[in-house]
C-alpha cells in the first residue's frame, strides 16, 4: 500500500515493518532520498526509536547512520548515507528494501537494475586502486625474484666458460616443462571459468525442443522481470517488442513489453498487471514457453511449506 511516494512504499511483513527506495542518481543525496517514511516511524514504539539506525547487508557488513529531523520528517544524515552508497558503489537505479529487525537495526536487500540480488560487496574505486597497487607491487617482487634467480644460475654456469653440465641442461629443460604445464593449466581454468559464467547467466533448459526458462519470483520481480541472458541471446528479438503472454490454465492473456536494455533485457510495461492477475508472490516459480516469435505461455508453480 502506497504511503508516501517521495520516500518509497511501506512494506508490511507481519511484525517486521519496513520500506523501500529506488536509487535515482539525480537525487541520490537529497533529503527526500534520505528520508524515512513517517508512517514507518509511527509503526514502531518510542522505546525502539533512537538517534541512530544501523544498516546491515547480506554479506555481514554494517553502517551506523545518525538520524535527524526537520519539521516535516525524519531523515538519515548525509555523511553516513553517502558513505553507505560509496562503500557499495550504489546509485544506478538499484532497488533497496529496508526490513526493521528491532531497535532501529535494518536488514538491507539490494537488487540491481537487472533484478538480480547483490550478494557480495562491489569494489569501489578506492578498493580497486588499492588492489591494483598491491598487484603491481607483487608483480615487481616476482619479477625481481625471477631476475635474481636467473642471475644466480647464469653466474653458476658461466663460472666455467664453454661448459654446461648435463645437470644444468636437465634443470633448465625441467623448468621449461613446468612453465609450459602451468600455462596450459591456467588456460584450461580460464576456459572453464568462461563456460561456467555463461551457464550461470541463465536458468533455461537449452536441451528442450521447445524454448523455455523457469525463474523463481523475488521481490523486485513483481515490478519487472529480467530475462535470463542466454535465453535472450538465443531466442528473443533484438529490438523492443510487445509480447502476448497466455495463461494455459485459463483464458487470460496479457500484452507485455519486452524492453532491450544495456545490462539485461526485461518484461516491463504490462508485467505488473500480469503479476497481479496471477497473484504472484515471492517464491513462486514461473515457467515461460516460447510458442511463437512474440507469444509465450506462462505456468505458475507454487510449493507449500510443510
Amino acid at each position: 500500500m502506497v504511503k508516501n511516494r517521495a520516500f518509497g512504499e511501506i512494506m508490511d511483513d507481519g511484525d517486521k515493518p519496513g520500506f523501500f527506495k529506488i536509487l535515482r542518481r539525480a537525487t541520490l543525496s537529497s533529503e527526500t532520498m534520505r528520508g524515512i517514511p513517517l508512517n514507518f516511524i509511527r509503526s514502531i514504539s518510542e522505546k525502539q526509536l533512537s538517534a541512530k539506525m544501523v544498516l546491515k547487508v547480506s554479506w555481514g557488513s554494517s553502517w551506523a547512520i545518525r538520524i535527524s529531523r526537520n519539521p516535516r520528517f525524519y531523515f538519515m544524515e548525509k555523511k553516513g548515507w553517502d558513505q553507505f552508497l560509496s562503500d557499495n558503489s550504489l546509485g544506478n537505479d538499484e532497488f533497496l528494501t529496508f526490513t526493521h529487525k528491532g531497535n532501529m537495526c535494518f536488514a538491507v536487500d539490494i537488487y540491481q537494475i537487472d533484478g538480480k540480488e547483490l550478494l557480495r560487496q562491489r569494489r569501489s574505486a578506492t578498493t580497486v586502486a588499492s588492489s591494483s597497487g598491491r598487484n603491481k607491487r607483487e608483480q615487481r617482487k616476482n619479477i625481481y625474484k625471477h631476475v635474481k634467480r636467473e642471475e644466480v644460475e647464469s653466474w653458476s654456469e658461466s663460472s666455467y666458460p664453454g661448459h654446461e653440465s648435463a645437470e644444468s641442461i636437465g634443470r633448465r629443460q625441467k623448468l621449461s616443462s613446468k612453465t609450459r604445464e602451468a600455462e596450459e593449466t591456467e588456460k584450461s581454468k580460464k576456459k572453464k571459468m568462461k563456460v561456467d559464467n555463461i551457464c550461470d547467466d541463465s536458468e533455461d533448459d537449452t536441451m528442450s525442443l521447445v524454448p523455455e526458462f523457469s525463474i523463481t519470483i523475488k521481490k523486485s520481480y513483481l515490478i519487472f522481470l529480467g530475462i535470463p541472458k542466454l535465453f535472450e541471446e538465443l531466442h528473443m528479438p533484438k529490438v523492443t517488442t510487445m509480447f502476448k503472454i497466455h495463461d494455459p490454465e485459463g483464458e487470460n492473456s496479457w500484452n507485455v513489453m519486452f524492453k532491450i536494455t544495456g545490462v539485461q533485457s526485461r518484461f516491463s510495461a504490462g508485467w505488473i498487471r500480469l503479476a497481479k492477475d496471477l497473484s504472484l508472490v515471492v517464491g513462486d516459480v514461473c515457467t515461460f514457453t516460447l510458442i511463437k516469435p512474440t507469444e509465450m505461455l506462462v505456468k505458475v508453480s507454487r510449493f507449500k511449506t510443510p
